[in-house]
């Protein structure tokens, strides 16, 4: 053992009896492919998964965990102090498009914003933004969303909100339907709502205004519009197994 330390000193010096990271040494990295990775992120807001696939689909044989270590020495990725575990997901959806059309209100800035969304393919039917969250603002842009895409859904789904639900009842004691479910009783359309402080039976919609707000911080010069357009026909989804919700509205018509 001793004539080994003595080999050891005599071929490395004092680096022998310095501790040793544990594992591989780090490979190194064509800056060409880090540029690629990081524009493609700030463009996208893809996360690895979404890039990888995006890279190998043009040919880089690299492997996610690269791609994640691109993104965490480029300071690309938010944050985590407290990593969990990874989440099992059920995911409910109808079979064919326009069955279900989701929709809701949010506010960014001095704005409110009110869009409807197909829950089978994600594609976003209609969105607006509005000085305020109205129901006669809520049929509007419903008779948008339907000449638009020249196609009326059989269900509509919102949470219990003003703009959609009345939960007041009348002397006597009957509780009558808001303006927003007249006119779909018009139109022969099935009106569902969440239950209260239950967030996760809209989460499609919850999903969409955070993707919405997070691309207005990064790209203020966007119009709503410009917006819709990308989502809808660039912007890919682990959910639809990699194809652009415009991709999954088409196929399951």
């Amino acid at each position: 053992m001793v004539y080994k330390l003595v080999h050891k000193h005599k071929k490395e010096g004092v680096e022998a009896y310095k501790a040793k990271k544990a594992g591989k040494p780090k490979t190194s990295i064509n800056p060409s492919f880090v540029k690629k990775v990081a524009e493609i992120r700030k463009s996208t807001d893809y996360g690895s998964e979404k890039l990888h696939f995006v890279l190998k689909k043009s040919g880089f044989g690299v492997s996610q965990h690269i791609i994640q270590r691109i993104l965490n020495e480029q300071g690309l990725t938010n944050p985590c102090p407290k990593l969990r575990e990874r989440r099992k997901y059920i995911r409910y959806q109808w079979p064919i498009s326009n069955y279900m059309w989701h929709c809701d209100w949010s506010q960014y800035k001095d704005k409110w914003y009110l869009s409807f969304i197909d829950d089978r393919s994600r594609k976003i039917m209609a969105s607006g933004e509005f000085s305020n969250a109205t129901e006669e603002n809520s049929i509007f842009l419903f008779y948008q969303a339907i000449l638009t895409n020249e196609v009326c859904p059989v269900i509509v789904l919102s949470d219990k909100g003003t703009q959609f639900y009345n939960s007041k009842r009348n002397k006597k004691g009957v509780l009558t339907p808001s303006l927003f479910e007249q006119e779909l009783n018009e139109l022969g359309i099935e009106f569902w709502t969440s239950r209260r402080n239950h967030p996760q039976t809209n989460g499609k919609m919850e999903k969409w205004f955070d993707t919405m707000k997070k691309r207005m911080k990064k790209h203020p010069e966007e119009t709503l519009q410009e917006f819709v357009r990308w989502y809808n026909e660039e912007r890919i989804h682990h959910a639809l197994e990699y194809k652009t919700p415009e991709e999954t509205y088409r196929a399951n018509l």
